[in-house]
């Protein structure tokens, strides 16, 4: 009896210890790196037609390995790259997270701000005073650097300010964009590390300015390219030289240029490289944001050969960032993810060139013709405090003074709006926050793309086809498509190449992500993980 009670605890014992040495063998078992990918202006029928002229270690090795979600698309209204990261981040929208854009509408302040703009912080290189403060919910990497405090790191490099600041969350260790003033790598106090210092040696040791002074012309013969250049040189095919006084007297095209992204790519190596990313057991990040975005760019279409050659020298950047990685940690060990943000496939003007309905929509009017009827309808006072990205503000104080019933005021403004051209519909802010689960699609982006913090009294929103641009015509968003798809690729460790078609949204890249990494999902998300991935 002994003899067989002592085989039982023994075997009971064996099973105990393999089973925790599984639990820590599948514990331990997490991709060392994550890279994060996002392109300004990226397109899925962009990459198609120029497939054959990719290389096979560029483009081509992140789509044809990776899981190619096909279906993916924007829940919420264009804005801002700010709004769309900050979704793909929080895996949430505005609602929830507060991004409502690249700038919103103060009412305590009676102006534009920026939604980085952060009077406590300071700037490093810079006089800008930036910060995340504004995004009210944590990112998957925010979640990431939570649970392995001081062991995990995260840096970002882009191009611009809102959408470093909106890859970086608030954890993040260095996060740096372009001073294309002063031609140099900047950053906010906001981040612990500061400016990292690899991007500091660049600034003093002219590693920066060096790509600066970079002359642009095609990279093959101008005749292998689908369309012909904007500005064409009979010489060259095209040419860009961004140190001439022509382009200097216009502003820096430097942004618009492969030379931005060269420069993305070499900060990303640098730090990637001497930070030791992925080194360890504990999961790193790099997140890097590039553009396709082409100088003096009226459309977003591929139909110029300086927008054919943006794409085929990230892809020789992309190339060489896989090569690095690949020979210093092994892609098998890190996982990459690539995206885009909302953009229009066609530009109002191209639409009414071929007799489609289209439009720019301009507020400025339109609030000039609402004004002067709230001033028949209810007296000679300003009724209007201001406007900005489709959100009216009434001047709520005035209204309560005159005694007058602001949710009234409110629907007459709504119902006078409708008369205009290229406006589709306008909400009350009452009707859009308090809306219930079975609203129709419309209403749900609108209301997705609102937050309490910085929502007109009256909503609107524009007819397809139109955008809505400021007073010096730049866009205010850049899509009013009413389903926005992004090209949107997961690949490297432990990751199956497949087409997904299932429809999924760019809330679901966050939880994903917190799934891959066996980390809790941000605490707004409202996302699914893709099952497929």
């Amino acid at each position: 009896m002994a003899f067989y009670l002592r085989k039982i605890i023994l075997i009971f014992s064996i099973s105990i210890l393999v089973l925790q040495l599984s639990a820590q063998s599948v514990a331990a078992e997490r991709p060392r790196l994550v890279i994060g990918i996002m392109i300004d202006g990226l397109q899925q029928k962009h990459l198609d037609m120029l497939w054959n002229y990719f290389d096979p270690n560029g483009f081509k090795k992140i789509i044809s390995q990776s899981a190619n979600c096909r279906n993916v698309s924007y829940n919420i209204v264009s804005a801002g790259n700010a709004s769309d990261i900050a979704s793909v981040m929080t895996g949430s929208v505005p609602y929830y997270n507060g991004v409502v854009g690249n700038k919103f509408y103060n009412r305590s302040e009676n102006e534009i701000q920026s939604i980085l703009e952060d009077e406590s912080q300071t700037g490093i290189g810079t006089s800008q005073t930036l910060s995340a403060h504004k995004m009210l919910s944590s990112t998957v990497f925010d979640e990431l650097i939570l649970t392995y405090p001081a062991k995990s790191k995260c840096y970002v490099v882009a191009q611009g300010a809102e959408e470093a600041i909106m890859l970086g969350g608030h954890t993040a260790n260095s996060v740096v964009w372009m001073d294309d003033v002063n031609m140099k790598w900047v950053t906010t106090g906001y981040y612990k590390d500061g400016l990292s210092h690899w991007a500091d040696e660049m600034n003093v040791n002219g590693g920066f300015k060096a790509y600066t002074k970079r002359i642009w012309e095609p990279l093959y013969n101008i005749n292998t390219y689908i369309s012909k250049p904007v500005k064409e040189n009979k010489k060259a095919g095209f040419i860009y030289d961004p140190t001439s006084k022509k382009i200097l007297s216009s502003g820096s095209i430097l942004r618009n240029t492969p030379s931005a992204n060269s420069l993305v790519a070499d900060l990303g190596m640098r730090i990637f490289t001497n930070e030791r990313l992925g080194s360890d057991k504990y999961p790193d990040v790099l997140l890097l944001q590039f553009s396709v975005r082409t100088p003096f760019e009226k459309t977003t279409a591929l139909q110029s050969a300086e927008k054919e050659d943006m794409y085929l020298r990230l892809d020789k950047d992309i190339q060489n960032i896989l090569h690095r990685i690949d020979s210093k940690i092994g892609l098998d060990k890190t996982i990459i993810f690539m995206f885009g943000n909302q953009t229009e496939i066609h530009s109002p003007t191209e639409l009414g060139e071929n007799k489609i309905p289209a439009g720019y929509f301009n507020a400025d009017r339109s609030l000039a013709l609402l004004s002067s009827y709230l001033m028949a309808m209810y007296g000679q006072q300003k009724w209007i405090s201001g406007y900005y990205g489709k959100n009216i503000f009434l001047n709520k104080e005035k209204i309560e003074e005159k005694k007058l019933n602001l949710s009234s005021v409110e629907q007459t403004v709504a119902n006078f709006l409708l008369n205009f051209e290229g406006i589709q519909s306008a909400f009350t802010s009452s009707q859009v926050l308090n809306m219930g689960e079975n609203a129709n699609s419309d209403m749900t982006r609108v209301r997705n793309s609102t937050n309490k913090n910085c929502v007109g009294d009256v909503i609107i929103t524009l007819l397809p086809g139109w955008l809505e641009v400021d007073n010096k015509n730049n866009p205010v968003g850049e899509s009013n498509a009413i389903i926005s798809y992004t090209p949107l690729y997961f690949t490297g460790w432990q990751i199956k190449p497949q087409t997904i078609t299932t429809s999924y949204q760019t809330t679901d890249i966050a939880p994903t992500l917190s799934r891959l990494l066996n980390i809790p999902i941000p605490n707004a998300c409202i996302g699914k993980p893709i099952e497929e991935i």
